[in-house]
């Protein structure tokens, strides 16, 4: 199979401007997510789809391939359509241009999925919360599954609902260490990464927005909204998207060493 990584990468952000070329020590943020996807070993090329020149002249300035798209486009998974519609391609690898410290183990998870089953035609990744901060941090996308991990749900709120913990915690403001650990153990934080059958992304991306979508500002849910599975293996990650100036400081700290 044929395997192309799109990265959906658009100049306008209103938490972070311009957060694709913001750098994280002498790279971008664009480059980091860029070089990374290029150390899985499964896939053939990597493309950043994006509607500005300032992103396209910087993935030129590092070496790579990158294709301008119209600035209309409601969510990545439409910008990397059009570019996909182009491609001679199997499977198509959405990789979100805010992970700079995704891997080839997640991204190669994640496809191996796709590579061996034919009727798998959605997939993505989950991997445990570090605390119980991020599991009440609506930036931090969480998802439940199925026993066989097709997912249930996803959403920014805190799920599943744990509700002895929660009244617990509305009360005294705190969660027992013991419970906490319990709660760490069974949620999960959803991965900005994607992959799709060719002919299944351009199918999703013709769907109407959906009503949870909308609420929850994640396109997902269209594909749940609509009767599609997406599985969502649970992999070992202790990266994070940049969706702040925290997170973008956090991230350069951690470069530091």
């Amino acid at each position: 199979m044929k395997i192309i990584a799109i990265i959906p990468a658009r100049i306008s952000s209103t938490r972070l401007p311009e957060k694709p070329l913001a750098l994280i020590g002498k790279k971008t943020l664009i480059q980091w997510v860029y070089e990374n996807v290029s150390k899985s070993k499964l896939i053939d090329k990597v493309i950043v789809a994006t509607d500005s020149d300032k992103i396209a002249e910087s993935v030129h300035s590092f070496g790579g391939n990158f294709e301008m798209t119209s600035p209309d486009h409601q969510s990545g998974t439409d910008r990397i359509a059009e570019v996909a519609i182009k491609l001679d391609g199997d499977i198509i690898l959405n990789v979100q241009g805010d992970e700079p410290f995704i891997t080839s183990d997640v991204i190669d998870t994640v496809l191996k999925i796709m590579v061996k089953d034919d009727k798998i035609y959605y997939a993505s990744a989950k991997t445990s919360m570090s605390s119980v901060k991020e599991f009440f941090n609506s930036n931090i996308v969480k998802v439940i599954c199925d026993d066989k991990d097709f997912a249930i749900y996803f959403s920014r709120a805190p799920i599943p609902y744990f509700r002895e913990e929660f009244d617990s915690y509305k009360k005294n403001g705190k969660i027992d260490s013991s419970m906490e650990k319990y709660i760490l153990s069974k949620a999960f934080k959803h991965i900005g990464i994607y992959a799709y059958k060719w002919d299944f992304l351009l199918k999703f991306t013709k769907m109407k927005e959906s009503f949870l979508e909308k609420t929850e500002k994640l396109e997902q849910l269209r594909a749940i909204e609509n009767g599609y599975k997406i599985i969502v293996p649970t992999v070992k990650y202790n990266g994070f998207g940049i969706d702040t100036y925290d997170d973008l400081e956090r991230a350069r700290k951690i470069l530091r060493g």
